[in-house]
């Protein structure tokens, strides 16, 4: 995936996250497309590029994951 849509598609997986998260605590089993609502389960949905944890390209989509992450709870605690 191009690294412009990176932003984008970290956001709709810690929303998809948040979905099946809220499902498997209101019918207490896993999301029949979401899995355990966790962070991990969502990208495994997705095709997975081989890369070394160490390398430049591993760490700036931790980057962007952990930059959507932080967004997403500065949005959900400035609701509240």
């Amino acid at each position: 995936m191009p690294r412009t849509a990176w932003a984008e598609l970290a956001a709709e997986l810690i929303a998809d996250a948040h979905t099946a998260d809220l499902w498997r605590k209101r019918f207490r089993n896993a999301h029949p497309n979401g899995g355990t609502g966790s962070l991990y389960a969502q990208a495994s949905l997705y095709p997975r590029a081989g890369s070394a944890q160490s390398s430049a390209l591993y760490c700036a989509a931790l980057s962007t994951i952990l930059c959507a992450l932080d967004a997403w709870r500065k949005r959900l605690h400035s609701q509240l």
